[in-house]
């Protein structure tokens, strides 16, 4: 129960936030926002199920709503707050601004942190000994490993690979990555070492700052592996409108067979050099096995490379043989079934392997930076044999088959089994809603089509009370903006509709101003693109031909000149950016943002929702459009400020019936279709 106490700490913090921050404005959602959050983490909505949706606009205050609301009830409830979101800009806003003026207005009662996974730390014995080791590294890179080992041990670097003022390549980060087996905090030369002190200063934190990733990654390991307990948290899910396909994705396998059966040979040659370095008697039985499993699986991937390869005219335009529901071919199940116990026992005898070199140190047989070599490259060795032994008992598993896409991909010169889960409701049931203490999502888009129906189901929620969703009303005045839906545009399939897009484009070059053109496909990018380098316009920056961040500094830069600037980009590169004021104020959306139905994820969920006699295009493709068009539409109004004009140029919003619902799932632009 929320009680008084408690209200008037929230109250309290509320306040003094205010008091230290003139320019800070009191909103109506927010407070209501607040208030909403806090009676559920205290039960007083749902004792058995504390979870919220909550939609809330850009502008509107979400970060500190929830953490205003969390954070004292988790001290009295002696619990945690793990943030979980979906971009490094949102972690670096919550950690650098957000965290600390609410810790300033709580006058320091809670401690907060930012939670990483160890592959973005360095061990700092692996450092020293990549500077003295003959890696094959250039000069330059070498010269780089020496300065990041120096300013680990004076301390004016922490280790962490985002920290380090410039790119650390990947030719170095691989020989000085933590890993699970050398870089142990039962050895006690490791203790000290960037993760295990980062990993400490978790313990100690009020708040932790996560990532979807991460956070399930922690989940997937039976929780409390990295972060707290789920039953010790209070988990709010910011960007959560992600939260469903990252989930879905850490729970996709794939099995690269080409490289699986190089790294075969690599084992058993590292087996060979073992042999020569531990006592014969102790791995002898471990050194059999590994022969045995490496033999074994030897013979399942190239037999599977020959199902591939014996079938190429069952794969697509996209190099993907994807296989119908409950049809796997009983060549590819039979082989899956007879050998992912072989994938399991090369992955114990790796681990055996690994026990006997801990031992060998502790009775002082061998010294601590050679185990530590070898035991990295088990570590490397292990996770590639789980890996191989979850896609195998993927296939294996009766259970799966109808709640699995199963495909191969064909891609440059390698064939890859993959598999991946397509409902993955029942999975986050398992893994976050039946064990976490509190649930709070929250996100500008979770509703598509005007309700929270895809949402819920795509989470696993579809009874979740009315009263644990809710949608705020934004802040912004949205006739600011100008919504045209042109009648004069091609078909997107029709030859001439690149040519459209150019010409609007030039056409918006008129108002001198910053432009965002987003595209469903690289494809169209560079149709466009084509159609516009013969117009040689100035600052015209293209995704591919730039990094995004290439792209975005140097759009900010001719604005800043006052110069017109124009970004021609997919869909996805919309996501997460932040182009306030008069960075964007012509945002022209080419195509309406529909999957790519021969996706095989999308096509087995299509055709999954069929065999339920559910029509999938409106239950599937039509909600996820509607969520796209929003958000992406939303990269035009940052600010209260913000105006300019939006236009959408996909002629079936007026030509076919569900463009209708489309656009009434908008903010209410100001209409000027011409």
């Amino acid at each position: 129960m929320l009680t008084e106490k408690n209200k008037q700490r929230i109250r309290h913090w509320y306040n003094t936030l205010q008091e230290q921050n003139p320019t800070f404005i009191k909103r109506a959602a927010q407070s209501s926002l607040i208030a909403q959050i806090a009676k559920t983490i205290a039960g007083d909505i749902n004792r058995k199920q504390r979870v919220l949706l909550a939609e809330a606009g850009t502008g509107t205050g979400k970060s500190l709503a929830y953490l205003l609301a969390s954070i004292p009830l988790a001290k009295a409830l002696n619990k945690k707050v793990v943030v979980s979101t979906a971009t490094v800009a949102l972690q670096q806003q919550l950690i650098e601004s957000d965290l600390p003026t609410i810790h300033k207005a709580a006058h320091g009662e809670f401690e907060f942190a930012l939670a990483k996974g160890r592959q973005r730390y360095c061990c700092a014995h692996k450092l020293v000994a990549a500077t003295s080791t003959d890696l094959g590294l250039t000069p330059k890179q070498l010269d780089l490993t020496k300065r990041m080992a120096i300013a680990l041990q004076q301390g004016k670097w922490d280790g962490d690979r985002d920290s380090w003022p410039g790119q650390v390549p990947w030719q170095i980060w691989q020989h000085v990555v933590v890993d699970t087996l050398s870089c142990s905090v039962q050895s006690a030369r490791h203790r000290s070492c960037p993760f295990h002190k980062a990993r400490k200063g978790l313990k100690k934190a009020d708040v932790i700052v996560a990532n979807h990733s991460l956070l399930l990654a922690d989940l997937h390991a039976g929780s409390g592996h990295i972060l707290p307990a789920a039953e010790d948290c209070i988990y709010i899910l910011d960007e959560a409108h992600q939260f469903p396909e990252i989930a879905r994705e850490s729970s996709a396998k794939q099995l690269m067979l080409n490289h699986a059966l190089k790294e075969l040979e690599n084992l058993k040659l590292f087996d060979k050099e073992l042999a020569n370095i531990l006592n014969p008697n102790a791995i002898a039985g471990s050194s059999l096995k590994l022969k045995e499993a490496c033999a074994e699986l030897n013979r399942c991937f190239n037999k599977l490379k020959d199902v591939a390869n014996a079938n190429k005219e069952s794969f697509d335009n996209s190099q993907h043989w994807r296989f119908a529901l409950g049809k796997t071919p009983s060549a590819v199940i039979n082989l899956a079934s007879n050998y992912h116990k072989e994938a399991n026992k090369l992955s114990n005898s790796l681990q055996h392997y690994a026990g006997v070199i801990q031992e060998n140190v502790a009775n002082n047989q061998m010294k601590s930076a050679q185990a530590e070599a070898l035991l990295s490259r088990l570590s490397i060795m292990q996770s590639l044999a789980e890996s191989w032994l979850e896609v195998l008992f993927s296939y294996a598993n009766e259970n799966n088959q109808k709640n699995y896409a199963f495909w191969f991909t064909r891609k440059d010169k390698e064939i890859q089994l993959c598999s991946s889960p397509i409902e993955i409701g029942g999975l986050l049931q398992q893994l976050l809603w039946q064990d976490a203490f509190s649930v709070i999502a929250v996100s500008a888009t979770l509703s598509a089509l005007g309700n929270f129906s895809y949402y819920v189901n795509q989470i696993g929620l579809p009874k979740l009370a009315s009263e644990q969703l809710i949608k705020l009303p934004s802040p912004f005045n949205y006739q600011q903006v100008i919504l045209e839906v042109p009648n004069n545009i091609a078909e997107p399939d029709h030859p001439e509709f690149a040519n459209n897009v150019a010409q609007k484009i030039i056409e918006a070059q008129h108002n001198q101003g910053g432009i965002l053109v987003l595209c469903n496909s690289y494809r169209l990018v560079d149709k466009v693109a084509e159609q516009l380098e013969k117009q040689k316009l100035d600052n015209l920056w293209i995704q591919g031909q730039l990094t995004n961040q290439q792209i975005l500094a140097k759009h900010r830069q001719s604005r800043q000149q006052n110069q017109t600037s124009t970004i021609l980009a997919t869909i996805g590169f919309s996501e997460g950016i932040d182009l306030p004021g008069d960075l964007l104020t012509d945002l022209i959306i080419a195509r309406l943002p529909f999957a790519v139905p021969t996706e095989p994820v999308m096509a087995s969920h299509a055709e999954l929702l069929e065999s339920r006699n559910q029509n999938p295009f409106m239950l599937l493709t039509l909600p996820s459009a509607s969520r796209k068009l929003v958000q992406s539409c939303g990269r035009l109004m940052r600010k209260e400020s913000d105006s300019g004009r939006i236009v959408l140029l996909d002629s079936r919003l007026t030509t076919r019936r569900y463009g209708k619902q489309l656009l009434a799932a908008l903010p209410p632009y100001k209409r000027s279709d011409h």
